[in-house]
């Protein structure tokens, strides 16, 4: 359950609970965030390095400009302009005209190439990309990188892909650093992106979630289905595609089953729970459904049962719910699926000198098929579902993940069912916080044009 994600001058922070790298380093791990924190930090005490990193190069807004790390606020018609890049607590001015992604992947390979292997690490490498910037430039790559998407017609779409490619780089790179440092058959990688492409709307990034329906903050499937996966030579099954139930809480419990934690040295009344045995052994998973979310500020809910998917209400007076296309309606040249480049790319050839079994390029074919969503076929019967109408909505998502077909009506009992589980996790909401902004006092021309915590001003660490 979650609200609105933190603002600059922002007074609220991430509630005082225990986090995964806390958990972490009772088990000896090094811990790392690279990237983005987005969870507040008007103190101090708020910041990764106070709340279980050992180590954080990143920014604390929700994004800043991909080479100079500007991070530009408007509140009632004034712009707030600081740099918002700090490697630990010092501002990190030395990477000022680097590529986002390229400077985040650098720090994580340097990471792993000190590694002396006494003591395990962690290392949560949170890009930026693909995430718009600042108004103006919402989107930026390496100008080498775009120029070999001209197959793409629209300029914008070219250089979101370029974006794409550049954190396909970084996942080689970093493939090929634990290789060589005798690593990765003792690791596990997880992939995974927070939401779907805000296809249209303030801050779009011409990214597409073509065929699904909706976009980012909507609870429809083009919001909240994407790209994931998860890799470790311990898997005794590789190369599978998985349709199980998961949630992004059940990562805390999984990854610290993984790294040889006891799940009783967890907090009670998680969450999350244990997916390991489910991704270690192709095993069913452990859930049968799923709390997308409850906004209690917008009475917007939806909640995933086995196959079912129930949504009540809408965000945006449902401006959002509809289907945008792939991204912009551009004109691309076809390209065909190049498996060659996969297998000789580099994280293809990390994992084929630490895999007894590695996929064969025809493999890597029947995968793709079997991870492309498939709509209704065209004659099927369709009943739409608008929920900004005031309709509730009853989606079968294993046949029907473009969410075209609204069974409510033919099947009130799972309605009914699922209503009521709505209202059990209801009663264990915890209010959204309430938002007070402090932008004046937070302003970065009073920190060197930083951007920086504000609240503990008596603090030697955050005068100007």
């Amino acid at each position: 359950m979650h609200g609105p994600t933190n603002k600059p001058g922002q007074t609220e922070n991430l509630p005082d609970s225990k986090l995964m790298p806390e958990y972490l380093k009772d088990l000896g791990y090094e811990t790392h965030l690279v990237g983005k924190w987005n969870l507040g930090y008007s103190r101090w005490n708020a910041t990764p390095t106070f709340r279980g990193f050992d180590h954080h190069l990143g920014f604390f807004n929700g994004h800043v400009s991909y080479y100079d790390y500007l991070t530009t606020h408007k509140v009632d018609g004034k712009d707030y302009t600081g740099f918002d890049l700090r490697r630990d607590t010092t501002p990190a001015w030395d990477l000022a005209g680097q590529y986002a992604t390229d400077a985040f992947t650098d720090y994580t390979v340097k990471t792993i190439e000190k590694a002396d292997g006494s003591k395990p690490f962690f290392i949560m490498l949170s890009h930026l990309a693909v995430h718009v910037g600042n108004e103006g430039k919402y989107l930026e790559a390496p100008q080498e990188t775009i120029n070999k998407l001209k197959h793409i017609d629209d300029s914008n779409r070219r250089t979101y892909a370029a974006m794409v490619s550049k954190v396909d780089d970084s996942m080689g790179t970093i493939m090929s650093a634990l290789l060589k440092k005798n690593l990765l058959e003792n690791t596990v990688i997880v992939f995974v992106s927070d939401n779907g492409a805000p296809s249209i709307g303030v801050s779009h990034n011409w990214g597409s979630n073509f065929p699904l329906r909706g976009i980012k903050s909507t609870l429809f499937e083009g919001g909240i289905r994407s790209v994931a996966f998860a890799w470790s030579p311990l898997f005794v099954q590789t190369g599978r595609v998985s349709l199980e139930l998961m949630h992004v809480t059940d990562w805390l419990p999984t990854i610290f089953t993984a790294a040889g934690g006891d799940l009783g040295l967890l907090e009670p009344d998680l969450d999350g729970v244990d997916q390991w045995s489910s991704l270690q052994y192709d095993l069913p998973s452990p859930r049968d459904d799923i709390l997308i979310n409850i906004d209690e500020i917008t009475r917007n809910a939806a909640l995933r049962f086995n196959n079912w998917k129930l949504i009540v209400g809408t965000t945006s007076n449902g401006n959002f719910d509809s289907y945008f296309g792939d991204s912009g309606k551009t004109n691309i040249e076809e390209q065909s699926y190049n498996t060659s480049a996969v297998a000789d790319s580099p994280a293809g050839q990390a994992i084929k000198q630490v895999t007894y079994t590695p996929l064969s390029e025809n493999e890597y074919i029947s995968s793709r098929r079997q991870a492309t969503l498939k709509c209704l076929n065209p004659k099927a019967k369709r009943t739409p579902c608008t929920p900004s109408n005031g309709e509730v909505c009853l989606f079968d998502i294993r046949i029907d993940p473009c969410e075209e077909n609204n069974l409510a009506t033919f099947l009130p009992s799972v309605v009914r069912r699922m209503k009521r589980a709505m209202v059990d996790y209801r009663a264990g909401l915890v209010p959204q916080q309430a938002r007070t902004v402090d932008i004046e006092k937070a302003a970065p021309e009073l920190f060197q044009f930083t951007w920086n915590p504000w609240l503990d001003c008596g603090d030697a660490e955050c005068k100007a």
